[in-house]
């Protein structure tokens, strides 16, 4: 009896302590290694490629779920096919959930300027991404509820990313519109631009509103000219803390972007 029960505690312990370990730190190891090239990359172009909340979600969701599909094919080899579809439904979204906290964590690196902050907010991503991979291994091991629980769950993550987001959106549209502000003064872009450029929603619908009145070439236009300006605010924010001499270089890039960008629609129209 005594011998069951050291089985099934062993097991316990290794479903809810160690594999989420292992797991979630295998997968954050391998979005360090894509945050440290997209930063080599940096060095040479200016502008990082993997940095704030949404590339961190983002790339952390890609390696989530690419981890899942590869774990739930070995299950469905073992266990049959039943296995591999169950797994799909209740597992796929959370794994590129628990992930995209380290990736959250790892994309707010370059964000802050105290290098204490640069090593915790990482290593407090991948802690969440342990305690809520745990947490639903806990359930799946120890609850008769199973299937309502691992929901439960779900939307608990669910409402976290919400939650998240929103925040990041306000974050940005203060960015934006602190760092275009001299833009304006300069001519790099328009007052009426400046007035849509900080709210995500307000350029979606400016750019609705072009596609429903026809004028699809001035909406494929003024999205990219909107783009590379969010791009300049962005460029602008992380120069004043990260690593500069490539981002003021690619600063001027992007001013001259733009100005092309605006002579080819006044040649046009």
């Amino acid at each position: 009896m005594s011998s069951v029960v050291s089985v099934e505690a062993a097991d316990l312990i290794t479903a809810v302590m160690v594999a989420p370990a292992v797991e979630e730190c295998t997968k954050g190891l391998a979005l360090l290694i894509a945050f440290a090239v997209a930063w080599l990359v940096s060095l040479s172009r200016g502008g990082y490629v993997f940095s704030g909340v949404m590339d961190g979600i983002v790339y952390g969701s890609a390696v989530g779920f690419g981890f899942s599909i590869a774990e739930d094919l070995l299950y469905g080899v073992q266990f049959g096919e039943e296995t591999f579809v169950m797994r799909r439904i209740s597992m796929g979204f959370l794994h590129a959930a628990f992930t995209s906290l380290t990736g959250i964590g790892i994309g707010l690196i370059p964000w802050v300027r105290w290098k204490v902050l640069k090593v915790f907010l990482p290593l407090l991503g991948l802690s969440g991404a342990i305690l809520l991979h745990g947490t639903y291994n806990l359930n799946l091991t120890v609850t008769i509820f199973e299937p309502l629980a691992a929901y439960a769950i779900q939307f608990f993550v669910l409402g976290l990313y919400i939650v998240i987001i929103v925040a990041w959106l306000a974050v940005e549209r203060r960015t934006i519109r602190g760092e275009l502000r001299e833009e304006v003064a300069a001519g790099t872009i328009s007052a009426d631009e400046y007035a849509i450029l900080p709210t995500h929603f307000a350029r979606r619908a400016y750019y609705f509103s072009l596609i429903r009145t026809g004028r699809l070439k001035e909406w494929r236009r003024a999205r990219k000219r909107h783009e590379t300006a969010v791009d300049l605010a962005f460029t602008k924010r992380l120069s004043r803390h990260s690593y500069a001499p490539p981002q003021q270089l690619r600063i001027q890039f992007l001013r001259r972007r733009i100005g092309e960008l605006r002579s080819r629609q006044a040649l046009r129209a």
